[in-house]
């Protein structure tokens, strides 16, 4: 299955039209669901033809990747703003701090959308993505680089692989499926000290 965009969009017009159809698409998906998504739905919701849509993506997997895209790289710009300005004489705790409100704010801009793209959606893992990952690694890396001194951890890569998928799970876990009742602001302040503590821990040499 073709899941790239037929063409990408370079004068203003095919632009605004990309942005229509995919503002179209998210209200779409928010209302009925991944498995009630159709590519007539969306272009009846755009205001468009289905043949002008079919123009740009070639089916309804190919919209959801380029929203989820979209929608992921906002929340990734946000999160590469709060680096770019953070203090350089900002310690590890308060650099993570910031990090950590910075996503969850994110998440919270489109909640049941950022759901179902997370849940719902079967392309969620497809290399595709791999680019807006790679932003989201190398704006952990910067910052980890900078505390390099007050690591344990003996590979900073490795290192903002694993924050990066720490945060991941845990700041999806509160805002998508935190059970009722959960006080998420108190599990949030916990998410700080479980990323302390994995890069400051005590490592012991193992001898194979």
């Amino acid at each position: 299955m073709k899941l790239q965009p037929r063409k990408a969009p370079r004068q203003a017009r095919s632009k605004a039209m990309v942005d229509t159809i995919l503002d179209a698409v998210a209200r779409v998906l928010v209302e009925r669901g991944y498995a009630k998504t159709n590519t007539n739905l969306v272009a009846e919701a755009a205001g468009i033809s289905v043949g002008s849509l079919y123009q740009y993506f070639p089916n309804k997997d190919a919209l959801i990747i380029a929203l989820r895209e979209r929608h992921v790289g906002r929340m990734l710009g946000l999160f590469e703003d709060v680096v770019a300005k953070m203090d350089a004489s900002g310690c590890l705790r308060s650099d993570f701090e910031a990090l950590i409100e910075a996503l969850v704010a994110a998440h919270l801009v489109e909640p049941e959308l950022n759901r179902i793209l997370e849940e719902e959606f079967p392309g969620f893992h497809l290399p595709i993505s791999m680019p807006v990952r790679q932003r989201f690694f190398e704006a952990i890396r910067a910052v980890l680089s900078k505390h390099e001194a007050s690591l344990t951890t003996p590979d900073i890569d490795v290192a903002a692989f694993v924050v990066q998928r720490m945060l991941k799970a845990l700041i999806n876990a509160v805002v998508l499926v935190a059970p009722p009742g959960l006080n998420a602001a108190s599990v949030r302040s916990e998410i700080v000290p479980a990323v302390i503590g994995y890069l400051t821990a005590q490592r012991s040499n193992l001898i194979a």
